[in-house]
């Protein structure tokens, strides 16, 4: 069990976690020297903080202690510029001190620091150069390849919320205060940009524009800066960019848009080789490539918009889809609405297929019938997909679809044994015991032997299963199953087997936390229930070896062992997790409300998973 001491300490490490990533806030017209000597402090805060998470706590008091003079100087200086750029480091600086004193370290008392009158909202940019049509077609022509598309020397301005923050180890831009700005000094200097210079007009642009406080001028700061890119000229080049939904859109990608697309274009735009106008739409990001007539769409303008164009039949092309109905005028209207409020992006990821985008919204969304109903169907397509058509048998339960070629007598016993452990393992997690364990059921594809197993794995999840498994679990919110080769000898138990898979599948359904976790959950849960199966002694035994095999004690988290090492690694950390069940169940009952998996532990056992690996390793190696 993880001591209240070591848990002291791994809440100090969390909280030192925040403090690494420290970047000068430099707000508006600041003297050189102050700048200069806010940079500064920046640094030597940020080295301190540094010295603390490597635990040489006195050189980090003693550089802490330099700093009180310097900042208390900045501070009284009473410039209302100068003490918005000392917010952040204020902060930084009494979570740094606090630390420092729960090490028994004595400190200077913290200056205290007024707070500034607020900086008054950007307008439009009235005065100078526009960022729109002057600065940001510059910024992708001569630093687009490195810093737009890229992140060469860790600075990347994508967008011009990224630019106005800077790099690490400081903003560029200052606005009012063009000779003090970093990016102006790089230019001057010849440095920058690489493999090319600004013209006279150019850089005098990019001045003014500073000079009049470095506004913005466009529709959302988040927007890409290719969005602004330009061919040679005046004329913006039409491009489109990923950008996230802010969950306040009328119409979703992924509700809306994406079942379209796989419903009306995938005939003839998913093929790599052979779509259509070289427009590939199997996913989001392919999609934004465009094709020979070039991007499908302009953000915030449909009537532009190809893809509009195409829909309506509009520009003497054929309407589109090509041999198909034409959509319904409600449907084009949502593709309109989705580009006026700014084609962003609400599925988890734009290289993920529009179909799956398209299946885990409706998988989410649907009843608990829909899905389980959709899920039966799925089950039946994998088992023909992963045996080759080989006849199966089902049997149908309140929570499970059994199918498999292991004789009907056989699905039967298992249906009825997964139903008995359901409730048994339910109250280990806490789940809701007035509503179905699993949205949608759970499917249990039974294997009458090794190869049948194997062949799935290869199949359906394009993979090699482990030599040692003789059963595991898979959870998608499109589908959720577990797969098991039955036992015929005592090498391991029915039950130990079936509430794995039950526990696995479970704890994957709560907002999808990591795999480690889930398993050791499953783990644990076969242990508690089936405390004599052989396999629970071999996952106890193997911990030593699996131990021996990690670099680092957080090598099972990060996929770097063998899958059974990692599980085996899983099982005795999650074993360690909950007991202590007040900060165990926290965890649980966030996930269950939707929360972060990483916050939720961070703030349960006060570190992240890896820190507090760090000391299980240690108290497992001693324990052994």
């Amino acid at each position: 069990m993880i001591s209240r001491k070591l848990s002291t300490l791994t809440s100090l490490f969390a909280a030192f976690v925040v403090l690494c990533s420290i970047a000068a806030p430099v707000d508006a017209a600041i003297s050189p020297e102050q700048r200069s000597e806010l940079t500064a402090v920046s640094i030597a805060l940020n080295k301190s903080t540094s010295l603390f998470g490597r635990d040489q706590f006195a050189k980090s008091a003693e550089g802490l202690a330099e700093l009180h003079a310097r900042f208390e100087k900045l501070a009284a200086s009473g410039d209302a510029d100068v003490l918005r750029a000392l917010e952040d480091l204020h902060k930084k600086f009494v979570r740094t001190h606090a630390l420092l004193e729960l090490e028994g370290i004595e400190l200077p008392p913290l200056p205290e620091l007024k707070p500034a009158a607020p900086m008054p909202s950007p307008s439009p940019a009235g005065g100078g150069s526009s960022f729109v049509k002057d600065v940001a077609p510059m910024l992708v022509a001569k630093c687009g390849k490195c810093h737009v598309d890229g992140t060469r020397g860790k600075f990347n301005m994508a967008n011009y919320a990224a630019l106005m923050q800077g790099s690490e180890t400081g903003v560029v831009i200052f606005p009012n205060d063009p000779a003090g700005s970093r990016i102006v000094e790089v230019i001057e200097s010849g440095d920058m940009p690489r493999g090319g210079s600004l013209t006279p007009q150019e850089f005098t642009s990019l001045k003014n524009w500073i000079a009049a406080g470095a506004k913005y001028d466009g529709e959302s700061p988040q927007d890409n800066l290719n969005m602004f890119a330009t061919a040679g000229g005046n004329t913006p080049t039409p491009t489109a960019t990923v950008v996230a939904a802010t969950g306040n859109e009328s119409v979703s990608f992924a509700r809306d848009i994406a079942p379209a697309l796989s419903a009306n274009c995938f005939g003839c735009h998913v093929n790599v080789r052979n779509a259509r106008g070289n427009l590939n739409m199997t996913s989001f990001q392919r999609m934004l490539r465009g094709g020979d007539s070039g991007v499908p769409f302009i953000a915030r303008q449909p009537a532009n918009s190809l893809i509009i164009q195409r829909l309506k039949g509009e520009g003497g092309e054929p309407q589109m889809p090509m041999g198909r109905p034409a959509l319904s005028d409600a449907v084009i209207a949502k593709f309109e609405k989705w580009i006026a409020e700014g084609a962003t992006f609400d599925g988890p990821n734009p290289n993920m297929d529009i179909d799956q985008v398209a299946a885990l919204d409706k998988a989410r969304n649907s009843t608990h019938e829909q899905l389980s109903a959709d899920r039966m169907e799925l089950a039946l397509k994998n088992w023909n997909l992963g045996m080759a058509n080989a006849k199966a048998d089902q049997f149908e339960t309140k929570n499970f679809f059994v199918v498999g070629n292991v004789g009907p007598a056989t699905l039967e016993e298992y249906g009825k044994k997964a139903e008995e452990l359901t409730p048994k393992v339910a109250p280990m997690f806490g789940a809701r015991s007035n509503e179905p364990l699993i949205k949608g059921r759970m499917s249990l594809f039974l294997f009458k032997q090794r190869y049948d197993y194997s062949e799935f794995g290869q199949m359906v999840e394009k993979r090699e299963l482990p030599k040692e498994w003789r059963g595991h679990w898979n959870f998608s919110i499109i589908d959720a199953y577990g797969a098991i080769i039955p036992p015929n000898d005592a090498s391991y138990t029915l039950d130990g087997l079936i509430a794995q898979q039950i526990a696995g599948t479970y704890m994957a359904s709560l907002n999808n936390p990591p795999r480690w976790f889930s398993e050791g959950c499953a783990r644990v849960a076969a242990s508690r229930l089936a405390a004599k199966d052989p396999r629970v002694a071999a996952w106890k035994s193997g911990l030593g070896p699996a131990l021996a095999k990690m670099t680092k004690p957080a090598d099972f988290l990060t996929g770097k062992l063998p899958p059974e090492d990692s599980d085996i690694a899983s099982f005795s950390f999650v074993t360690g997790l909950m007991k202590d069940s007040k900060r165990f169940n926290a965890i649980i009952d966030g996930l269950r409300a939707g929360e972060d998996f990483n916050k939720l532990f961070v703030n349960s056992y006060g570190a992240s998973p890896e820190k507090v690996a760090e000391i299980w390793a240690r108290t497992a190696g001693r324990s052994r």
